[in-house]
């Protein structure tokens, strides 16, 4: 696993985290015995933090996943350079091998 993809695994982990603080803040301003117009002001502030919390959630979990759509072109990329790496290794072994034949074949006209 990458770092950019351990990355994205805790950014939808906090985003859980922030879900379940909100799930256990609206529960516990749900069973409240408190009862008043305070407390349905109270009980409304929660709902909409509930959903501001949603929101932040939602951005933790695109931020993953956008962070694992470029751990892929990441990985894609390493894979492309270790490939181009591959060939020009071969390109510089086998090119060597023919130039030592080569030399070898120009000594053995000159008779040296």
């Amino acid at each position: 696993m990458s770092d950019i993809e351990a990355l994205a695994g805790e950014l939808n982990a906090r985003a859980r985290r922030i879900e379940l603080i909100g799930d256990h803040l609206a529960h516990a301003a749900a069973v409240a015995l408190w009862t008043s117009v305070a407390a349905d002001a109270f009980r409304s502030q929660v709902a909409r933090r509930r959903h501001d919390i949603a929101g932040v959630a939602a951005r933790l979990r695109s931020a993953a996943a956008t962070a694992r759509y470029f751990a892929r072109d990441v990985e894609a990329e390493k894979a492309r350079l270790r490939k181009l790496e591959e060939a020009a290794l071969h390109g510089i072994t086998h090119g060597a091998g023919a130039a030592v034949h080569g030399a070898e074949k120009v000594l053995s006209w000159t008779g040296l």
